[in-house]
């Protein structure tokens, strides 16, 4: 394998994302690394001038950069270029979407030359339509690429990893169910924004969900087992009094993700080591009132069916503002608007102690019996889409890069890839919180 002269190449630098992913990298890496003089970053991108502008603005500390950062020219239609970008990294943040179109490339090249990779995307077409294309390629050539290392899906996937631990280590108890409910915190005025480049991404994504079953039947993943009875998902918006707010079934990628955490380790021994049993899941979205639910549901609604249609999509892409209630722009979030956000995703898990187990040995007649316990977890953290998704990325690429040893090969999710590593730790440490809520 050639020499690798930087440690981590963050391509798609020049996105709004990916400013934010090279600030967090030039402000952890000193820390990060300790005894090592500096970590080599580059950063990838098809404009030089941008790149050029995007290093000027850098932070300095007594006028020198506290990481030194390189240019890699990279175009994501140039395969030679990527291959190049590639060949002289260890590792790479793929920040540049929509992924559909720009994700595959990188991917292939970082297995043809021997690069490990993470990226943001919260696209379940592409992610799954990856995984089934490379996977064993990637084993081959023993790189990790591990997908939806951002908001999508590192706290819903982790954060079912953690609580399952939880239920396992210190209760000995059977993992049955987990139930996670998403809610958006917004501490001021200014309301919540989001940046133009997710909104594209999720039109897309809307608009190709019959490939995404096609893709799924061709890949034929193995039935997730049950253990107890049938977790109840309940498809309609409601009021649930313990998390005191109406709920809507969450239309985004994490309910993709845990099923493919569980469905990979089914399917392949070599990812089971560091697994728990699979557990039955669903996952909702919380509305604190009844107004902004039926604003939810008739802007869901109208989106879904222009998203259906490549005219549909033109019109939706034309005008975020409008189709968002100017949540979303080509602007992006302003400061203010990030400082007053952040987010929470709780965990109600329910489980079979030892005793249960051995009373009712046979994994058919547990079917009919309850769970005797029971436990909430929590994973919360800054606004999620442009500041906790930086300091999850880029943790994630750390891992790979100070343990590899811990993580297997191939296209994975973020609990197959870092099951076994700290990544929960170095999270804590950057304010996403793991914690137990409730025992019982």
């Amino acid at each position: 394998m050639t020499e690798k002269t930087y440690d981590v190449t963050i391509f798609g630098a020049t996105g709004f994302t990916g400013k934010n992913i090279l600030d967090e990298v030039i402000k952890t890496a000193p820390k990060s690394f300790p005894g090592q003089q500096s970590i080599r970053v580059a950063i990838a991108g098809r404009s030089r001038e941008k790149l050029e502008q995007l290093l000027t603005a850098l932070p300095t500390v007594d006028g020198a950069n506290r990481v030194k950062v390189d240019i890699i020219i990279a175009d994501a239609q140039d395969e030679e270029s990527m291959k190049a970008m590639c060949r002289v990294s260890k590792t790479v943040i793929a920040a540049a979407g929509p992924f559909r179109f720009l994700g595959e490339a990188v991917v292939k090249a970082c297995i043809e030359e021997g690069a490990h990779y993470v990226d943001i995307t919260g696209e379940p077409e592409f992610f799954e339509g990856m995984t089934l294309k490379y996977h064993e390629k990637a084993k081959e050539a023993q790189v990790a690429i591990v997908h939806v290392c951002g908001f999508d899906s590192i706290p819903a996937d982790m954060g079912v990893l953690y609580t399952k631990q939880q239920l396992e280590k210190n209760h000995n108890a059977l993992p049955s169910t987990i139930e996670m409910f998403f809610k958006l915190h917004i501490a001021g005025n200014s309301g919540f924004g989001g940046h133009y480049a997710t909104y594209a991404s999720a039109v897309h994504g809307f608009g190709s969900a019959g490939l995404l079953r096609q893709l799924r039947k061709t890949a034929n993943r193995p039935q997730i087992p049950k253990i107890g009875p049938s977790l109840i998902v309940n498809p309609k918006p409601h009021w649930v009094s313990k998390v005191a707010a109406y709920t809507v079934p969450f239309f985004f990628a994490d309910p993709s993700v845990i099923r493919l955490s569980q469905q990979m380790v089914l399917q392949d021994k070599d990812l089971q080591s560091s697994q728990s049993p699979p557990v039955q899941f669903s996952a909702y979205i919380c509305i604190p009132t009844f107004k902004a639910l039926a604003i939810t549901i008739l802007a869901s609604t109208a989106f879904g069916l222009l998203a259906k249609y490549e005219s549909g999509r033109r019109f939706l892409l034309k005008h975020p503002r409008f189709f968002t209630l100017g949540t979303f722009s080509h602007q992006g979030p302003t400061n203010q608007q990030l400082a007053e956000t952040s987010f929470s995703e709780t965990f109600y898990a329910q489980g079979y102690s030892k005793a249960l187990r051995d009373k009712h040995p046979d994994p058919e007649e547990l079917r009919r019996v309850e769970p005797d316990v029971s436990l909430v977890t929590s994973v919360s953290g800054p606004e999620p889409g442009y500041v906790a998704t930086p300091k999850m990325v880029v943790q994630a690429a750390y891992t790979l890069l100070r343990q590899k040893d811990k993580v297997p090969n191939g296209v994975l999710t973020p609990a197959v890839a870092f099951g076994r590593t700290d990544l929960i730790d170095r999270l804590q440490e950057q304010g996403i919180v793991f914690s137990t809520v409730v025992k019982n």
